[in-house]
């Protein structure tokens, strides 16, 4: 019986700690692709020659290495269903990552207490239902 605590609680740690990689990860991407943003628009507006239509129209290195904002919420609402949503949305805070982002403000704290919920009925209940008789 134990063991089966020992591994709640090991996976209760593991699923926190990779939500607050994927956070800081989004967040650092998100940042990186914005400066190459900035830095390509800043020698645009200073370069003496004349901007090329067909050149503005082509995609950027920037937007290629770029993750869509629908996968990176996907992401983020699965590792909170999963058992990170608290970490998630304080680390939204701490790391000032999508905070605008009405989902995952809304969602993120509905699934902590599920999550809280969840896992006290799991060390109270001693896994019973596990248990064959």
């Amino acid at each position: 019986m134990v063991i089966l605590y020992l591994l709640l609680v090991a996976y209760i740690l593991s699923i926190n700690f990779y939500a607050y990689l994927l956070v800081k990860s989004l967040r650092d991407k998100e940042k990186q692709a914005q400066a190459l943003k900035n830095a390509e628009n800043s020698t645009i507006s200073t370069s003496q020659t004349p901007v090329n239509t067909t050149s503005t129209n082509a995609p950027n290195n920037a937007s290629n290495n770029a993750i869509p904002p629908e996968k990176q919420t996907g992401k983020l609402c699965i590792t909170g269903l999963l058992g990170g949503a608290i970490t998630i949305y304080v680390c939204m805070f701490l790391l000032k990552y999508k905070r605008t982002d009405m989902l995952l403000m809304v969602l993120m704290p509905i699934l902590g207490v599920l999550n809280i919920y969840l896992w006290v009925l799991l060390f109270k209940s001693g896994f019973g239902f596990l248990l064959i008789r």
